[in-house]
């Protein structure tokens, strides 16, 4: 399209200085019709340079070395689905922008969107121990294995992370485990929001579940999938090698904190 299109201005250009090179008075004419010409290929070319945010989406599983397989289990979609999204020109909502933000940490937003600023964010967060930001605690470790612990929360966090688009979170703490692979591995550090309203969830998201004695003081994250008894959840790993899904009663959750990001460690 863009080779057809210069093609089309190269003639054009080149059949309208032919005719006015004829005429004595259409210097002034011509010297107009040489600058629009410039001013297209200028928006030609910048338009070609621009690529397509299914083609950044391809820049960056490249840039991380991320399969296709692995960015279908990311985004909890098919190969079809991913490879669908790399295709330049196929839609691209709000829904994967999302996924692939929170699955994928260190992607500045703005390069994704309008290829604004470096494909990664800065490496490092900002800490502190002034009490500015969320509070981070090294001591509480979130299983991606299903554990037996209590939840008791230190009274000192070990810092404070002041990250701007993770501050409405309750507390950052570090993964254990890999029963959540690749989309949340050990090493890692998640940002968590508690939620309240235990009928008003995101099936499919990954939450951290802590719950009572009744169903075995488990403190996990795991994918929470609806269940037919609406008085259960299902809880489900998304590392194939993890085969089987857990079902809790509901009154049986003592807290649930929504996973809204993940950071590492190289990034504090």
């Amino acid at each position: 399209m863009y080779v057809l299109l210069f093609m089309t201005l190269e003639i054009r250009f080149f059949a309208t200085v032919i005719t006015l090179s004829l005429f004595d008075d259409a210097n002034i004419l011509l010297i107009s019709i040489i600058t629009n010409y410039l001013v297209s290929l200028f928006i030609l070319f910048s338009i070609i340079n621009i690529m397509t945010i299914n083609e950044r989406f391809a820049e960056i599983l490249k840039a991380k070395n991320i399969s296709v397989k692995e960015a279908a289990k990311l985004l909890d979609r098919t190969d079809m689905y991913v490879r669908k999204l790399m295709r330049p020109g196929e839609s691209f909502g709000i829904e994967p922008v999302t996924k692939i933000l929170n699955s994928i940490y260190d992607i500045n937003p703005d390069w994704l969107l309008s290829e604004k600023g470096n494909m990664f964010r800065d490496k490092h967060l900002p800490t502190n121990t002034n009490g500015k930001g969320v509070p981070y605690f090294e001591d509480i470790e979130a299983s991606c294995s299903i554990l037996s612990m209590n939840m008791e929360t230190p009274e000192n966090p070990t810092f404070y992370i002041d990250y701007e688009h993770f501050n409405d979170c309750n507390a950052y703490i570090p993964v254990v485990g890999d029963s959540m692979y690749p989309q949340y591995c050990a090493g890692e550090i998640v940002a968590v929001k508690q939620i309240f309203n235990f009928d008003v969830i995101q099936w499919g998201e990954a939450y951290l579940i802590v719950t009572n004695s009744n169903a075995n003081d488990l403190r996990t994250i795991k994918q929470i999938h609806y269940c037919d008894d609406e008085s259960k959840i299902i809880l489900r790993a998304s590392n194939p090698n993890y085969k089987g899904d857990t079902k809790i009663n509901k009154e049986d959750i003592l807290s649930m904190f929504i996973i809204k990001g993940k950071i590492k460690r190289n990034q504090l």
